[in-house]
């Protein structure tokens, strides 16, 4: 896969992970779900990060 590839797949799943936010945002705030969904949404940030990182250092 290319970089450009790559960094195509990671601005998707970054936009793709923001309005995944903005919708948990729209439930009720002391709702389970809410911080169920708010939770996976926080890990899927974590690894879209990591992955950068680990782009950014393999291209060096």
């Amino acid at each position: 896969m290319s970089s450009l590839e790559f960094d195509g797949f990671l601005a998707e799943a970054r936009s793709a992970a923001s309005a995944a936010s903005y919708d948990v945002q729209k439930l009720p705030e002391d709702s389970v779900e809410r911080q169920a969904l708010h939770n996976v949404v926080t890990a899927l940030d974590a690894l879209i990060s990591a992955a950068a990182e680990l782009a950014d250092d393999s291209e060096d």
